[in-house]
C-alpha cells in the first residue's frame, strides 16, 4: 500500500467537489499525517466524481483506520485519495463503502501527488453507481448551497403539505394561478434544478427573513 503524508484536505458532503479556490476561513480543513493512495483509470474518476458510488466491502477492510491525522481524535475510518494522473481527489466512506464527503487539494499538493503516482500500477476499483448526480459545474459554491437549501425547504413544506408556504414562495416568483399543490411543487423543483439564476437566490433571502422573525 502506498501513502501520501502531510497534507491538507476539507471534505464537503456535496454532489460537487469545492476546488481548492472555494475554501473559504470557515471551513473545517483537516491536517492529514497519512492517508493511502491509489491511481485509478480516467473512466473510474470521471464515474466516481459524477455519481454517488459505494465501494466493495474488500476495499473498506484495505483502507480501514489507515488514514491518521495529526489530531488522533480526528483519524479517518474510511478514508483515502485517487488519482488518474490528471486529476486528484480525497474520498472519505461510510461503513457500508458509500462516498460520503469528497475533498479537492491545494494545487501544489495535487501536482505532487500526480507526480508520484506515476509509477503505481491501475488499481481495479471495484464499486457500483447508486444514482447519477445532477451536476451543475456553473454553480459556485454559495450558489450550490442556496439550491440544495431551496430544495430542502420544499422536501419540508411537501412533508407537512404545508399549502400556506408553498403558495407565498410560489407567488414570489410565478404569478397567482390555480396550479394544484403538487404541480406547484413540481413546478418549483424543476425551475430550481435546472434554471438556476438571481430569483432563486431573492428567494432564499425571503426564506431566511421568515425564520429570522419568528
Amino acid at each position: 500500500m502506498n501513502f501520501i503524508y502531510d497534507i491538507l484536505l476539507n471534505f464537503h458532503d456535496c454532489e460537487r467537489i469545492i476546488e481548492f479556490y472555494e475554501w473559504n476561513e470557515k471551513d473545517y480543513v483537516e491536517h492529514i499525517k497519512k492517508i493511502p493512495i491509489y491511481r485509478i483509470t480516467s473512466k473510474t474518476m470521471h464515474e466516481i466524481c459524477e455519481n454517488e458510488v459505494s465501494v466493495s466491502k474488500e476495499f473498506l477492510k484495505e483502507i480501514e483506520n489507515k488514514t491518521i491525522s495529526y489530531q488522533k481524535s480526528q483519524n479517518l475510518k474510511y478514508a483515502t485519495i485517487v488519482c488518474d494522473l490528471n486529476k486528484a481527489i480525497a474520498l472519505e466512506f461510510s461503513d457500508t463503502g458509500k462516498v460520503i464527503s469528497k475533498s479537492s487539494l491545494l494545487i501544489d499538493e495535487e501536482e505532487d501527488i500526480l507526480e508520484e503516482t506515476t509509477l503505481l500500477e491501475e488499481k481495479d476499483l471495484k464499486y457500483k453507481i447508486l444514482k447519477k448526480y445532477k451536476l451543475n459545474y456553473y454553480l459556485t459554491r454559495e450558489e450550490l448551497f442556496i439550491r440544495n437549501y431551496l430544495l430542502k425547504e420544499l422536501e419540508y413544506i411537501s412533508k407537512l403539505n404545508d399549502y400556506l408556504k408553498l403558495n407565498f414562495i410560489y407567488e414570489e416568483i410565478y404569478k397567482r394561478d390555480n396550479y394544484s399543490f403538487e404541480k406547484k411543487l413540481k413546478r418549483l423543483v424543476n425551475d430550481i434544478q435546472n434554471n438556476f439564476n438571481d430569483k432563486h437566490h431573492k428567494l432564499y433571502e425571503i426564506i431566511r427573513l421568515t425564520y429570522i422573525k419568528k
